[in-house]
């Protein structure tokens, strides 16, 4: 991977007027060095700048004998850089470049760390849900990322409460001599760990987990709502109220889902960010919880021969969406942490628009976010 400027640097020369040609934009810039015996070094010097001519400035200026700054002018022999149009594009640019340059360092470098999730194994007889930061192909459903192991453990611990599936860590064997727990006694668990239930009827309650978090809560709404009217229409007002009530917490429940969290095989989504020129945006693809992109689009409207807009995305989003055939199972967890971290900043930059699980995108909408972000900037 290559960026996209690339000019050499002589410690010998005149370093201010190279300085002075660069731009003072944001960038992502490598340093090429040179090793202790002189010979190119095999990892450069990577970082990002608001100001690349300031910076540059700073690394590549003469030294002074009192200074302690890192300065870089007599092991530089090539200096890399590419213009930024935002912090997504700038930590997706880092991330490629130190994944390439530093195998083995890149995720401390960054900082990268797993995102948490929600974990429903189904390889375990009686699977629960549960928070990780593990993301295997086990066959497992997985639904995030939450900002933190805390707003997916108070989530969980409020969903639940719908249903009756069980809380404890054990391996159960069904035993009748066994005592229960709190849950199975406030009848919030069917109890396989005493029989309390067959393995069918605990598997269907499951089942039920799964299309609650599947369908962001809506079908169990939908069911709520039918069992509401027709206790409405038998005169059983107090099955209703009760019922109403119940509706009322799932409600509640769903505030506290992020609307970035899905199943991570329907986690879709485009990104809408500023672009490094005028009048142009940046869109990353989220297909399954996996990043693709940059690609650019110019909104400027003073062309010779303008193609419609819709167009234009729709070529651009195919693009993107068709550039690797070969998705994996799972999304690197990396893709995940990069996109949680932006997602979840409080200085987020951007739009992100969800998509459904036949990813059809509604270009009109998508256009309205592209004149959002170019009217901010």
């Amino acid at each position: 991977m290559r960026l996209q400027f690339s000019i050499p640097f002589d410690p010998a020369g005149d370093e201010n007027s190279l300085i002075a040609s660069v731009a003072p934009r944001p960038a992502v810039f490598a340093l090429l060095l040179l090793d202790a015996a002189g010979r190119s070094a095999a990892a450069p010097y990577l970082g990002r700048t608001v100001d690349l001519r300031r910076r540059l400035g700073r690394l590549l200026g003469k030294a002074s004998g009192t200074s302690k700054l890192l300065n870089l002018r007599e092991v530089t022999r090539r200096i890399d850089y590419q213009w930024i149009g935002s912090s997504l594009e700038a930590q997706w640019l880092l991330y490629r470049l130190n994944r390439l340059h530093y195998p083995s360092l890149y995720r401390q470098r960054l900082r990268l760390k797993p995102p948490t999730l929600l974990k429903i194994n189904l390889r375990n007889r009686f699977p629960r849900c549960y928070p990780t930061r593990r993301l295997s192909n086990d066959g497992s459903f997985y639904y995030g990322p939450f900002p933190s192991r805390l707003a997916a453990e108070r989530f969980a611990a409020e969903f639940l409460d719908l249903f009756q599936i069980r809380r404890c860590v054990e391996d159960l064997n069904p035993d009748p001599t066994h005592p229960g727990c709190v849950y199975s006694q406030m009848h919030m668990c069917l109890a396989p760990c005493f029989g309390g239930c067959t393995d069918d009827d605990y598997h269907e309650e499951v089942a039920r987990v799964v299309a609650f978090l599947d369908a962001e809560g809506q079908s169990l709404i939908r069911s709520l709502r039918a069992e509401r009217a027709q206790a409405s229409e038998a005169l059983e007002f107090e099955q209703a109220a009760k019922l109403h009530r119940r509706l009322e917490k799932v409600h509640e429940v769903l505030k506290q889902k992020s609307g970035l969290v899905r199943n991570l095989r329907d986690l879709h989504a485009v990104i809408v960010v500023r672009g490094t020129e005028a009048k142009t945006a940046a869109f990353f693809r989220v297909r399954s919880g996996e990043l693709r992109g940059p690609s650019t689009l110019s909104l400027d409207e003073n062309v010779p021969s303008p193609i419609p807009l819709d167009r234009q995305l729709h070529a651009l989003l195919d693009s993107l969406a068709t550039e690797d055939t070969h998705a994996p199972a799972l999304p690197p967890w990396e893709h995940l942490s990069l996109l949680a971290r932006w997602y979840y900043s409080s200085f987020r930059q951007g739009e992100l628009l969800m998509l459904p699980a036949n990813q059809e995108i509604p270009h009109a909408r998508l256009i309205r976010l592209c004149r959002k972000v170019l009217a901010e900037a």
